[in-house]
């Protein structure tokens, strides 16, 4: 969602006459957009603006701009420390950037710049249906520095879906809980926002991030099983897989529930591919409830996780971890070595499935289950955007290697 944000903040800096550069000692505008889930994003961004003082000391005109997640949690601390900053955004606040940026910049006409894409590839977009998070993970700032839920309306998406560019070709559906989704004055739900979207002719894929176990519903696992239009990867958090701990983190779901859903994708498409999120080290976690994150990680057969060490959000000590760093660290060395090999192992039962390839480039494209795809043994140049079939040779450095069986453009 990040990503997404920074997407539209350079395109108010485009409609003002801006560049964009990689040159921070060059630059007019610095625009940190920062993240405060873990401590260790919330820190580098801080230590990013104590570089930033020498800078501005130098180049008085230049306007630095903090924003974002860490920006509503720290509020008038971050001016206290760094009075050179321009100004202060939370991410409560994202709406009230284009009028703040109308105090610095004039806005030109927009008609005739072409916005680049920042993040993902020129065929993929990102696009946010709900901001803010009404659930109370134990763990989690984002209701705090986010809001609770909001559901954007499902017209003013489909506008913004139908104005992309027609290289797009694949949408990717972004809120904390995103299949809660639901717009109450237009009836329309997750189920009917993807029906809505599949209907675009010019959309290939419909990709969402990140769902929440207690959101999905029979009328999903029924669109999942027809719509191929939906993205056959999953991405579906778990953070652990002791009962105890879920319970602890306030996740609403037992071990047995998540293996359900699980169960009923891949009842529904069995070529499915389901990754997660890992939190290792969370206050009270007993080497068994570590063990049975190894033997949820071993049952699933995830295609992929992200594991993370717990990060304390407060100071509050029943927040903090009472295991030691080290632990932690020998937890996480362990989980993310069983993720390599599960991963590995995932990729060469690839070989000999043919897989549905939307093409990134001429030679390069991204499967339907989420693995990164070459083409080989063609001999025509495919067109970007392009959606074949492709039978699997052989993975070579995390890659699958196919050859293609058809293509539809």
């Amino acid at each position: 969602m990040n990503e997404d944000d920074s997407q539209k903040v350079a395109n108010l800096f485009l409609e003002r006459g801006f560049n964009l550069t990689d040159n921070i000692e060059k630059s007019d505008a610095i625009v940190i957009n920062t993240c405060t889930v873990r401590q260790h994003a919330e820190d580098k961004a801080l230590s990013l603006l104590g570089k930033l003082r020498g800078i501005k000391r130098n180049k008085p005109q230049l306007k630095i701009f903090f924003i974002g997640c860490a920006a509503q949690r720290l509020g008038n601390k971050v001016k206290s420390k760094f009075n050179f900053v321009d100004e202060v955004i939370g991410s409560k606040d994202f709406y009230k950037m284009e009028n703040i940026l109308n105090l610095y910049y004039e806005r030109y006409s927009s008609k005739d710049i072409e916005y680049p894409k920042l993040f993902n590839s020129e065929i993929s977009d990102y696009q946010t249906i709900m901001r803010g998070c009404s659930l109370s993970c134990s763990y989690c700032i984002v209701p705090k520095v986010r809001g609770p839920a909001i559901s954007l309306d499902s017209n003013d998406i489909m506008r913004e879906i139908m104005a992309k560019d027609e290289k797009i070709k694949e949408i990717i559906l972004l809120g904390q809980t995103v299949n809660a989704y639901i717009d109450k004055k237009n009836k329309v739900d997750f189920v009917k926002l993807i029906e809505k979207i599949s209907s675009i002719e010019a959309i290939k894929r419909i990709k969402f991030m990140s769902p929440h176990p207690l959101f999905f519903t029979d009328d999903f696992f029924k669109l999942y099983r027809k719509n191929k239009k939906i993205s056959r990867q999953i991405h579906l958090p778990i953070q652990s897989g002791s009962d105890n701990i879920l319970k602890k983190m306030r996740r609403g779901y037992t071990s047995s529930d998540y293996i359900d859903i699980v169960k009923r994708l891949k009842e529904a498409d069995k070529n499915t591919s389901i990754s997660t999120d890992f939190i290792v080290g969370f206050p009270g976690e007993s080497q068994k409830d570590f063990e049975e994150s190894l033997d949820i990680l071993e049952k699933i057969k995830f295609s992929f996780a992200f594991c993370f060490k717990y990060s304390p959000r407060t100071d509050n000590p029943k927040d903090i971890s009472d295991l030691s760093d080290d632990e932690i660290s020998r937890r996480l060395s362990i989980l993310l070595k069983k993720v390599k090999q599960i991963s590995k192992d995932n990729m060469a039962k690839r070989i000999g499935e043919i897989e549905e390839v939307l093409m990134l480039d001429s030679r390069h494209g991204k499967t339907s289950t989420g693995y990164n795809c070459a083409i080989i043994d063609s001999n025509k140049k495919i067109k970007q955007g392009s959606l074949l079939k492709a039978k699997i040779l052989k993975v070579e450095k995390n890659i699958l290697h196919g050859k293609v069986q058809n293509e539809k453009l």
